[in-house]
């Protein structure tokens, strides 16, 4: 237990000082070569404490209004959060608590730290509602949100909606894996996993795709399969995403903004990997995971270009039949695997993505074909980055027009003509997402 207890420290630090909670999960774990339970009460516990950090920094703020967490090392600020979810959230006491973190780890902490923590498991739940006044505060509480962004959604869809949404943003969604039609078929890999008693069942909405049930049976990134590029652990609304662009062999197709690859993927073994397929990404590191991935994968018929997408359409003007993009945005719609992405995000920065996401969709506008197809994506809840971005484009540009997102699976969008369409956690249990399709014509 000692190791493990380590383990949760260090990767507490490592996302406190930046580093996105699976990166840190998965380095230390590989690190410390850990067992199967270890790595799951590892995987419980960072990311239970992480959905639920305002309100244990609030415990912690509560305690004292002399101190602030802002002002001690990583360690000690892990250690402290640790030891605040027992108390809290496990409901141990003081006494199960100091003996999980033993005197080893407090030596990190002087007396007044731990003072502070014997304050803390003083003070009642009812006291972090003390001048919440507003009903968005207490919800932020309740759910363990941002007010802002429960303010915002509020106002997107009303509380009742909400607060469905925001509870089910605290669980985690099913695994989705994706056969690899480039290297293998549906039925090898069935058998495949019906040898390694794994739990699944075929979608009934996209065929080649697989849902992971409960099982005590080899985590699937342990499966021969997954190493050798057969299978791919992909969400379900993201496989749906090329399903609506639709490429077929013959056709000139770009993936605007590509790596780490799962939809160019996916999109090449549409077009039976045949030539036309062009992945484009700006950073060098993230373009050489794409690469990676690809010879992965068995995807040999793609031209990679690293570059920034708004430098392009000189080169490719009225060329692509068809363009995906899928750009940055706040992935909002992950904060059920990526908790830690929503304490870090800022209103401001919504501002900076549709900028970004607008100038993407120009790019796209010059260089798809009359008659062709963009198809615009995001992981993200606000409507912000999803239907005003695209209202706004079409408001400027007359000679594009809305296209139906077949299939439907998600929601219809009544702010898109009922065109585009969302998906959210709570209804279609996979990550929150966006699509909407369009088509040029002069």
């Amino acid at each position: 237990m000692e190791q493990v207890i380590s383990n949760i420290i260090n990767c507490l630090s490592e996302i406190d000082a930046g580093r996105s909670a699976r990166v840190a999960l998965r380095s230390v774990i590989e690190e410390y070569q850990a067992s199967k339970a270890d790595e799951s009460q590892l995987y419980y516990t960072v990311l239970e404490l992480i959905k639920r950090l305002n309100v244990v920094d609030l415990y912690i703020k509560l305690s004292s209004s002399a101190f602030s967490t802002k002002k001690i090392p990583f360690q000690m600020r892990a250690i402290l959060r640790l030891a605040t979810y027992y108390l809290k959230f496990e409901k141990k006491n003081l006494d199960q608590v100091y003996d999980l973190l033993s005197p080893h780890y407090f030596t990190y902490m002087n007396v007044k730290l731990l003072n502070i923590l014997s304050a803390i498991s003083n003070v009642t739940e009812e006291d972090l509602y003390v001048n919440r006044l507003d009903e968005s505060s207490k919800i932020s509480l309740q759910y363990f949100t941002p007010t802002w962004i429960v303010r915002t959604f509020i106002e997107q869809w009303g509380e009742s909606f909400t607060k469905d949404l925001l509870s089910s943003l605290l669980f985690s969604l099913p695994t989705y894996i994706r056969v690899n039609t480039l290297k293998t078929t549906l039925e090898e890999v069935k058998a495949s996993l019906d040898e390694n008693n794994i739990v699944y069942e075929e979608d009934k909405d996209i065929v080649g795709l697989l849902k992971i049930g409960d099982s005590n049976a080899k985590p699937i990134p342990q499966l021969q399969e997954f190493k050798n590029g057969k299978i791919v652990i992909q969400q379900k609304a993201s496989v749906l995403v090329p399903i609506v662009l639709d490429p077929t062999p013959g056709e000139n197709v770009l993936d605007l903004c590509a790596s780490p690859g799962s939809k160019t993927s996916q999109i090449a073994s549409m077009m039976g990997d045949e030539k036309g397929l062009v992945a484009i990404d700006i950073d060098k590191d993230r373009m050489r995971i794409l690469l990676e991935r690809m010879e992965l994968l068995g995807v040999k018929n793609v031209e990679s270009i690293q570059s920034d997408s708004r430098n392009l359409p000189e080169k490719f003007m009225s060329f692509f039949d068809k363009i995906l993009i899928d750009p940055p945005c706040s992935s909002s719609g992950t904060f059920n695997s990526r908790p830690e992405i929503k304490w870090r995000l800022r209103r401001r920065d919504l501002r900076l993505y549709t900028k970004l996401q607008t100038e993407l969709l120009e790019a796209a506008a010059k260089m798809v074909k009359n008659q062709g197809i963009v198809v615009y994506s995001t992981c993200s809840l606000f409507h912000a980055e999803n239907h005003h971005v695209i209202r706004s484009f079409l408001a400027s540009h007359q000679n594009f027009s809305l296209r139906n997102t077949i299939p439907f699976i998600g929601f219809k969008s009544s702010l898109l003509e009922n065109k585009a369409q969302e998906m959210y956690p709570h209804l279609h249990n996979s990550e929150g997402f966006f699509i909407a399709k369009l088509q040029r014509n002069e």
